[in-house]
């Protein structure tokens, strides 16, 4: 898989271990990462910085990753069409058409691989309109 070029990355998770694995993933990818423990930081630095993706966790204790998702859609331009990938561990609630319905990028199952993680970022900065889901609708077809 070819080398995407670095990118600034906000990824969002009240989990202190979960930021600084994911942290030091995206550092060894050849990343920019932004760390943010709650909804409400995060949204303070997509209102005033410029990212080229987002990764939230989808269950946090002051907003849902569809709640967040929604405050950056309703922001000005640049800020409006960063991508957003959703990163959880609850597989067996959502499929990927689901995700892709409540407008989500990408999403990737918890525990994080770097493969996973890779394959979103690649998707995202080649342009692909294609949704890049991971570990969702195996899980949940087999109900």
């Amino acid at each position: 898989m070819a080398q995407t070029s670095a990118l600034k990355i906000l990824h969002i998770d009240d989990v202190e271990i979960n930021l600084l694995v994911l942290d030091q993933m995206l550092s060894m990818l050849g990343h920019s990462p932004v760390g943010a423990a709650t909804g409400a930081a995060a949204f303070e630095l997509i209102e005033s910085t410029h990212f080229d993706l987002v990764l939230t966790d989808f269950h946090m204790p002051d907003v849902t990753g569809l709640d967040f998702l929604k405050n950056v859609k309703a922001l000005r331009e640049p800020a409006r069409s960063t991508p957003v990938v959703v990163v959880t561990a609850d597989v067996m609630s959502f499929t990927n058409a689901t995700l892709r319905e409540m407008g989500f990028a990408g999403a990737v199952a918890k525990p994080i691989t770097a493969d996973a993680i890779r394959k979103v970022i690649a998707a995202i900065s080649a342009g692909s309109d294609q949704f890049v889901g991971d570990g969702f609708a195996r899980a949940v077809s087999a109900r």
